[in-house]
């Protein structure tokens, strides 16, 4: 029963996500200060206040997002749970596109209102390099 509830609560977190939704941020994440977030290329970002900023300046730049979560994995023990995946993004702006995919880890706490996001870390995954990619260029 856990796991399916930090399923749920982790497919909320990436709906917020896709809807660019500040307001459902509030609902997915434990408004405490010792919460963390660390975005792609980013770093930490303490506290929900802080953390909340930075999703609303995420959103106002992009126009919309699409994503897809594959190779999930999910832990829980006690009141404590974690979750691993791979997140397939698309964001695209005013003028262009960005795309790839992003290695995440997402931590979530029991609390009397269900399960809340306390810490969420991506990193971007580099490219694929091309098959005819020729190594002496670097040398």
């Amino acid at each position: 029963m856990a796991i399916e509830e930090v399923e749920q609560a982790n497919a909320r977190f990436y709906k917020a996500f896709e809807e660019c939704s500040t307001a459902a941020m509030d609902q997915v994440w434990l408004q405490a200060d010792w919460v963390r977030c660390i975005h792609p290329g980013s770093e930490i970002v303490v506290g929900w206040k802080e953390v909340r900023n930075s999703w609303a300046e995420i959103f106002s730049s992009t126009k919309s997002i699409k994503l897809s979560i594959s190779n999930l994995f999910i832990k829980v023990v006690g009141d404590m749970a974690w979750v691993e995946c791979l997140e397939n993004i698309a964001t695209f702006f005013e003028h262009g596109f960005t795309s790839g995919q992003v290695q995440s880890t997402n931590i979530f706490l029991r609390t009397e209102d269900g399960w809340k996001m306390i810490h969420h870390h991506a990193s971007l995954l580099p490219a694929d390099v091309p098959d005819d990619w020729d190594e002496d260029i670097l040398h």
